[in-house]
């Protein structure tokens, strides 16, 4: 057995699934539904009082607070040489309007727990370690998805992503300045490191685990995405009067498409994945 080794027994060993535990449940109250779930979309009210909780818990145990441009939060304990690229972790904590309490905010308390873990067991770590906590990874408020990763990874630019607008019309840029502000935090604008390794924790987002009986899954690759924005155009008529044959139903087209879209997407081995994620219904009166 290497010299290594006890110390990563006794950092496993000082994992407490209770304090875990309990850190998922405080931070599920912050936009918790009536249904149990959460609603805590991207640098909302909600998001920015779960930011609030991951900075004080950092700040309480002496690690490093960082946010980036983009709002992305880092917690850094710091290693032996701080002079070498850290290895980072972590995920998101906003959701979906009806997500639930451990799609992202797991990976975050995960990686959080897993520094306290350290603590406890008094054990250094070569590199600095880093929990992540991207912005509106979920993209349901803001589009695209994964803003804040993509930014820090070179994928979108900065200056784009600050003027992306919600459906409201609410600025991203414009929010976020305000969240900082309501944090007492101020973004850093320093480039952002490059991590010697990431590793993120999730919760299974399908049933093939469950089914399997297995309680942890390697990922070993990813599933490939296609959006496309369709809009159908219609023709408004009297709903009585008009026979069939005279109209230009604009809900008919579109149920057909899905369908054949359904149709055109199946496959054997059903590996391929197809969903309507959003249907908007505009009434326009051409003159």
């Amino acid at each position: 057995m290497s010299n290594a080794m006890p110390a990563r027994l006794d950092a496993a060993a000082a994992v407490s699934a209770p304090r875990l535990w309990q850190l998922l449940m405080d931070l599920a109250r912050h936009g918790a539904t009536a249904k149990g779930g959460v609603n805590r979309q991207a640098l909302s009210d909600a998001d920015v009082a779960a930011r609030r909780h991951m900075i004080s818990w950092g700040r309480e145990r002496g690690y490093g607070v960082v946010i980036d441009e983009i709002g992305n939060i880092f917690l850094r304990r710091e290693g032996r040489d701080n002079d070498l690229a850290p290895v980072l972790t972590g995920s998101h904590l906003d959701t979906q309007p009806t997500g639930g309490k451990f799609d992202g905010a797991y990976g975050v308390a995960a990686g959080m727990e897993m520094l306290a873990a350290f603590d406890d067991a008094g054990m250094s770590t070569r590199r600095p370690i880093e929990v992540a906590s991207w912005t509106n990874e979920e993209g349901c408020r803001f589009f695209p998805g994964c803003i804040g990763s993509g930014v820090h990874t070179g994928v979108y630019p900065l200056g784009k992503m600050l003027t992306v607008a919600d459906r409201d019309g609410i600025v991203l840029g414009d929010v976020l300045a305000a969240a900082l502000q309501d944090l007492g935090m101020v973004s850093s604008k320093t480039p952002p490191r490059k991590p010697h390794c990431y590793v993120e924790a999730h919760i299974e987002q399908g049933p093939l685990l469950e089914m399997a009986g297995r309680e942890v899954g390697i990922v070993t690759g990813f599933q490939g995405g296609c959006r496309m924005k369709v809009e159908v155009v219609g023709e408004e008529a009297h709903a009585g009067t008009t026979p069939r044959v005279a109209r230009r139903d604009a809900l008919f087209s579109a149920v057909s498409i899905v369908e054949a879209l359904k149709l055109l997407t199946a496959d054997n081995e059903d590996a391929l994945r197809f969903t309507i994620g959003r249907a908007d219904s505009t009434r326009q009166r051409i003159i």
